[in-house]
């Protein structure tokens, strides 16, 4: 189901990003370029998948908002590839934006990106006033300064150490770095939710979990894939030296780890009422701990 759902909202996210990026100028077609390209479109599935569980989001509303965090997203990426951060010259099966079309243009294109993000959930039609400002908040949280940017500068620093990190300290890059923006993920489903407040604080903890759960498991993959599965280059954590699970405790102590979340995370959802409309999300999460790239 997981993957059907997720050719689904690809599908959705894709048809957004064409009706709102033309192909004008260079930097259009570089910010087409990367939002375009095969992205397993996690991230904005779970934004789909929670509004599932949600009565009062519009589908228009609820595309706009998946299409928002696959944005920011990919400008993440974009910035992440560039030769003063990971230097890795492959991104989704191709060239990386930098490569493609020189430095520069990437930053430009990555900028544009973030930029649009909060363009269209300023924009959407259905959304009243105080959603859209909720929505934009939950992002700009979980993307700045306190959440993905923060986590990429303590990655980027973390480098510099001889010796490995202590697990507490890699849990909280991998949280910042990657595990706010899929919980964000899943609170934008259910802005003007029509769950108790409860029910969306176990949805939230649902977030936190299988986003730490999401990265470690990249971790593993980035030591036992190869570079044509993986759509980026293997190995290129031990390459730039970067802190990670599997090099603090190892493949199969990281993947124990990456599990009990899973079943920790799959455990909190299916306390809710609502459990005859989980399913996608529980695909999902059992599809972010068991993919192959």
């Amino acid at each position: 189901m997981s993957e059907q759902f997720l050719t689904r909202t690809r599908e959705l996210i894709h048809k957004k990003i064409l009706a709102e990026i033309s192909p004008d100028s260079l930097i259009d077609q570089a910010m087409r370029y990367s939002a375009l390209s095969d992205s397993k479109t996690i991230r904005p599935a779970l934004v789909l998948a929670s509004g599932e569980l949600n009565n009062n989001l519009t589908k228009n509303s609820l595309i706009t908002l998946a299409t928002a965090i696959e944005l920011i997203h990919t400008y993440s990426l974009i910035h992440d590839d560039l030769p003063c951060m990971d230097d890795d010259d492959i991104r989704r099966g191709k060239e990386s934006s930098h490569i493609k079309f020189g430095e520069a243009n990437a930053i430009l294109a990555g900028d544009a990106l973030h930029d649009l993000a909060f363009e269209i959930i300023s924009t959407d039609k259905d959304m009243n006033d105080a959603s859209k400002i909720k929505a934009v908040n939950i992002l700009a949280n979980a993307s700045g300064a306190k959440g993905m940017v923060l986590g990429q500068h303590l990655d980027i620093e973390s480098e510099k150490s001889k010796e490995n990190i202590d697990l507490k300290s890699m849990k909280k890059i991998h949280t910042l770095k990657t595990g706010k923006l899929i919980k964000a993920a899943v609170e934008m489903g259910q802005i003007e939710s029509s769950l108790n407040k409860a029910e969306i604080n176990m949805l939230l903890e649902f977030g936190s979990k299988i986003g730490l759960a999401f990265q470690i498991f990249d971790d593993i993959l980035d030591e036992t894939g190869e570079t044509s599965e993986l759509g980026k280059r293997a190995k290129s954590d031990q390459k730039n030296n970067k802190q990670t699970y599997v090099k603090i405790v190892g493949i199969d102590e990281s993947a124990k780890i990456a599990n009990k979340l899973l079943d920790e995370s799959i455990n909190l959802i299916d306390e809710l009422r609502v459990r005859d409309k989980i399913e996608p999300l529980k695909s999902l999460a059992k599809f972010m701990v068991n993919r192959k790239s």
